[in-house]
């Protein structure tokens, strides 16, 4: 056959003599670019160690995401845990000043009581103890009303 000349339909793809690497394959067969790429060059491995660098970078960023996620939780469960302990103190001390206002309170009527029946038996003049109105002694009120 004359280069340039169309081959006879008829005849067969083995039977033409010189297709090169062509030679072996059939035309029934079906085949993607990449069949030849596999063979001839190196691009798929190119492909390939992209993707499975781009694989390992996202793995990577996978696995740093995830010790920064349970870093983040043990952090807040540790700061719940103190404002839990420190509200806890916070109710206690809170009682604790409750309960001593109201001992203060009982103690300061006693001592209003003690300081009322003392006053009509104190030599000292009332006028220079300057007491608020409202724990004045009506006792001691009488008493320097029939003074005058």
């Amino acid at each position: 056959m004359m280069p340039g000349q169309i081959p006879d339909p008829s005849l067969a793809a083995g039977s033409l003599p010189s297709l090169g690497p062509l030679a072996g394959i059939s035309l029934g067969a079906i085949l993607s670019p990449l069949h030849f790429l596999g063979r001839l060059g190196k691009r798929p491995l190119a492909i390939k160690t992209e993707m499975d660098e781009d694989e390992d970078r996202r793995k990577r960023r996978r696995e740093k995401n995830k010790v920064a996620a349970a870093r983040c939780r043990n952090k807040k469960k540790e700061r719940t845990d103190f404002l839990q302990r420190e509200s806890e103190r916070l109710e206690m001390v809170n009682s604790e000043l409750k309960a001593q206002i109201e001992e203060l309170r009982i103690e300061r009527q006693q001592l209003m009581v003690m300081l009322n029946l003392h006053r009509p038996t104190c030599i000292v003049r009332t006028d220079s103890v300057k007491t608020p109105e409202s724990e004045a002694n009506p006792l001691l009120e009488q008493l320097s009303a029939d003074k005058k």
